[in-house]
C-alpha cells in the first residue's frame, strides 16, 4: 500500500472504527471514519477515498444499497463490504469489489487492500 492513499471506514460501532483507524493510520495518508451512511456519503464526497471499508448493517440503511452511490463519487474507489451475514454474491452484484465476513481479520483486510 502506498501512503498517499485515503481510506474511509464506515461502521456504526465506534470502537470498531477507532480500532481500524489506528490499525491503518500508518499505511494511508488519510483515514477517516463515519458511523452512518449519510455521514459516509458526505465524507466520501469531500475525501474521494481510494478504499472504502463498509459495514452492511447500519442504523440508517444497508451498505449494499449505497455501493453504487459511493462508486459514483469515485469510480476507482475499491469497496470492501463486510457483514456477519454471508452476502458475498449480493455484495459483488451491488458493485463491491470484495466481501469479507465478520469477525474481521486485520491481516485479511491488509491482504485484500494490497491487491
Amino acid at each position: 500500500m502506498e501512503d498517499h492513499r485515503s481510506l474511509l471506514i464506515v461502521d456504526d460501532e465506534e470502537d470498531v472504527c477507532l480500532l481500524l483507524k489506528r490499525s491503518f493510520r500508518r499505511e494511508f495518508k488519510t483515514v477517516e471514519c463515519a458511523n452512518l451512511l449519510e455521514e459516509a456519503v458526505q465524507v466520501a464526497e469531500r475525501l474521494r477515498p481510494d478504499i472504502l471499508l463498509l459495514d452492511n448493517n447500519l442504523p440508517d440503511g444497508l451498505g449494499l444499497d449505497f455501493v453504487e452511490k459511493f462508486k459514483s463519487i469515485n469510480p476507482e474507489m475499491y469497496v470492501i463490504l463486510f457483514s456477519a451475514m454471508d452476502l458475498h454474491r449480493e455484495a459483488i452484484v451491488a458493485g463491491a469489489d470484495i466481501f469479507l465476513g465478520k469477525p474481521l481479520n486485520l491481516g485479511m483486510i491488509r491482504e485484500v487492500m494490497r491487491r
